[in-house]
């Protein structure tokens, strides 16, 4: 049987292979073998049933990183690292991806200087205004 706290892990992995609405097999197998890396050669059962029912319509990342934070067995900054591991898995990064490190991170109460270097540096706002404002006059004769 495992530890409750590592099926919350799991279940926070899970929303990170699904986060760009995907659930790409690369993230999926990515999970499983950082679960097996944390318990060993074979998942418990229900650490596999776990992994095999994700629900991503169903699952709410703010009650997952409530309950991380009960009995936490890793750091909070390790499971964002774990995280941007499951994010990097497919070797594309998705801004929902992206989001979703972010939104774990401050859940599980950590600044956002505590994970700067774990997430995409890219201010929005120079991006939009780079597409929005309005291109310079043509030059006058």
């Amino acid at each position: 049987m495992a530890d409750p706290n590592l099926l919350v892990v799991a279940d926070l992995l899970l929303g990170a292979a699904y986060a760009d609405g995907t659930g790409d097999g690369t993230e999926i197998l990515a999970v499983r073998d950082l679960l097996r890396d944390i318990v060993g050669d074979k998942l418990p059962e229900d650490l596999e049933k776990r992994v095999a029912d994700f629900s991503p319509e169903k699952f709410d990342v703010d009650a997952s990183a409530k309950a991380f934070l009960k009995d936490p067995k890793i750091t909070p900054r390790k499971l964002v690292e774990l995280i941007a591991s499951v994010r990097d898995a497919d070797e594309e990064i998705d801004l929902a991806e992206d989001e979703y490190l972010r939104k774990v991170g401050k859940a599980v109460g950590l600044k956002d200087a505590d994970y700067a270097d774990l997430a995409v540096d890219f201010e929005m706002e120079d991006l939009r205004a780079a597409f929005v404002s309005k291109p310079p006059p043509p030059p006058k004769k």
